[in-house]
């Protein structure tokens, strides 16, 4: 009983993990300078990093809930932290995709705007 309730909240941080990751990478970069080219470059990296970091954590989330699911409902027990957990973790990782794929035009906007500056 222990190792599955275990296994639940393990699966249930990973979830609110992967929700958060990406806001700590937006405040990192609401407190950079971004008044340049190369300081929006690097406040772009930032926000990817956090995106990928977030979506692998993410899947990891939905791969452990959906075992924790499967072993409390084995064993007779609750499934609640690690339904939760599962919730947050698809949530969390279409956040982090769709902030991905935004991110990842703005900073070819701005090397590109960075490279029609210089010619």
């Amino acid at each position: 009983m222990n190792t599955t309730k275990n296994k639940q909240i393990t699966a249930l941080i990973l979830g609110i993990a992967s929700l958060v990751i990406p806001n700590i990478g937006s405040s990192i970069t609401n407190a950079m300078d971004t008044s340049t080219n190369s300081g929006s470059m690097a406040a772009g990296i930032v926000i990817i990093v956090a995106t990928l970091a977030a979506i692998v954590v993410g899947i990891i989330g939905i791969i452990k809930s959906a075992g924790a699911r499967k072993e409390a409902k084995e064993a007779g027990e609750k499934q609640v932290l690690a339904t939760i957990g599962l919730v947050l973790s698809i949530v969390g990782t279409v956040e982090s995709a769709i902030l991905f794929f935004a991110c990842g035009l703005c900073i070819a906007c701005v090397a590109c705007a960075a490279a029609s500056t210089m010619a």
